[in-house]
């Protein structure tokens, strides 16, 4: 039996999208690393303003794009993402 709808599991993916697309750039961008200390600072917090930012045009994006978007299932797949980032983290 089918729990949710295909609207419920489409606003989810653009929950996932909208966190991990952006927190994936984020790191690839870390990755290349900074020659200066002062650099590598500035890297990561405009790289944080960015991700944000990114992360709330998409969606911004998704509520455009999908009229039928269920706010709650992309704001609560967006958080247990944002979450498994630490769980992650944590067990490295």
């Amino acid at each position: 039996m089918l729990l949710v709808s295909t609207n419920h599991a489409q606003s989810a993916a653009w929950g996932f999208v909208a966190v991990a697309l952006p927190s994936t750039l984020f790191a690839a961008r870390l990755a290349m690393g900074s020659k200066t200390p002062a650099g590598g600072t500035y890297v990561f917090l405009a790289g944080e303003f960015l991700k944000v930012g990114a992360t709330v045009a998409i969606m911004y994006a998704a509520s455009q794009v999908d009229p039928n978007i269920v706010w709650w299932s992309l704001i609560l797949t967006a958080t247990v993402t944002l979450k498994s980032y630490f769980l992650a983290f944590f067990l490295r």
